[in-house]
Parts: C-alpha cells; structure tokens; sequence
C-alpha cells in the first residue's frame, strides 16, 4: 500500500511513521518538503498513485498567550494548518481518486472547547464539519477522523514558543494523564486495516492503591 504521511518528523506522524513503514510504502516529507500552509503547491500535487492519506500535521504556536494575546500571523497559520490545508489536500485527492481513504486528526477538545484555544480548536472543528459533509458525496473514499485525547507530543513545546524549557514541559505532561503518539499511531493502523470512519482514543486516568 502506497500511503502519503504529513506531520511525519515528530510526534505522532514520526510514530505513524515508525510502524506503518515496516509494512507499507510511506512518503512523509517534511515540513520544508510540503508545507500545508502552502496552498499552491497542495493544488499542484499528484496525488493519484497514493492508496491513503494520512494527515498528522498540526499547528498550536502561541496558544497559552489566550486568544486575545496571541498574534494573528499565529492564529491565522493554525486555521490555514489545521483546517483550510487539510481540506485543499482532500480536494485535491478527490480530484484524482475513486477509492481510497484520508485520515485525518481533530481533537477530542472540539467535544468542549475553551476560549483560549479556540483558533486551534475551532479549526479542527471546522475541519470534522466540513470532512462530514464532504465524504456524502465520494462513497468510495473513507473519511477517517481520528479523535486523541491528550497526547505527549511537541505541540505542547510548540505552543509554548520557548517560553518553557523541555524539563517543565515533561513536569507538565508528567502531572496529568496523556497518551503517547505509538498509541494514537497504533488507533490509525487498526483504522487503516478496518476501514473504519472515526475512531476516539483516550488516556485512562491512573489509579494509586491510596
């Protein structure tokens, strides 16, 4: 199976990438490479000879400044990553295929929102909205959104823009329960093998014998 990857230099992508490779043939270039913010080239692509799509990239810059406080440039490159790239990419892929399938990630917060996160958030909620619309009219394409619930990534470091060293970012992530990216990379491969249309993954809460 020929599968093209975005987001596949860290996190969940590089998980992804770690264990589908083993199995199929994966091109995951980086950012540089292809860059969802990059309209044009999207509209350029050929994307005919790939069998899935798998969408792992994702932008969260300057999110704990809030919503009043982040800059614009900031939260207009989380829509343009998170929403408008995304859906160009599956445009442009319906173009070009009868069957195959598109997985792409959103976020459990789009369930309950909060206000400082809402460009990050809203765009992955337009996002879901929008692939549900979308897949009424190309029966032989799976749409496949994946729904993770927090996971140990570097959106949190990228969120923070350096304002937080790698030591507090892992005390923060060790102070609540996440998941790691194999697990949410392991909920995309069952997804792929069942051609299942969403799939919700989330950490159980850790239990003391207190």
């Amino acid at each position: 199976m020929k599968i093209l990857l975005t987001g596949g230099s860290s996190g969940i992508g590089r998980a992804c990438y770690n264990l589908l490779s083993l199995e199929h043939d994966i091109y995951a270039p980086t950012r540089n490479e292809f860059d969802l913010a990059n309209f044009a080239q999207i509209d350029s692509l050929d994307l005919s000879s790939y069998d899935v799509i798998i969408n792992c990239a994702g932008d969260n810059q300057g999110t704990y400044h809030g919503w009043h406080n982040n800059t614009w440039q900031n939260q207009k490159n989380q829509v343009d990553v998170n929403f408008i790239g995304p859906l160009f990419l599956a445009k442009q892929y319906t173009r070009q295929r009868k069957i195959g399938q598109v997985n792409y990630l959103t976020t459990a917060s789009v369930e309950d929102p909060i206000s400082y996160a809402i460009f990050m958030v809203g765009s992955k909620g337009g996002l879901q909205f929008s692939m549900n619309a979308i897949k009424k009219d190309y029966p032989g394409i799976i749409f496949t959104e994946i729904l993770p619930g927090k996971t140990r990534t570097n959106m949190l470091k990228q969120n923070y823009q350096g304002s937080k060293t790698d030591e507090e970012i892992a005390q923060e992530y060790a102070q609540t329960t996440a998941l790691a990216p194999e697990e949410v990379a392991k909920t995309i491969q069952l997804a792929i093998q069942l051609r299942l249309d969403r799939l919700a993954i989330f950490p159980h809460k850790q239990l003391t014998n207190k």
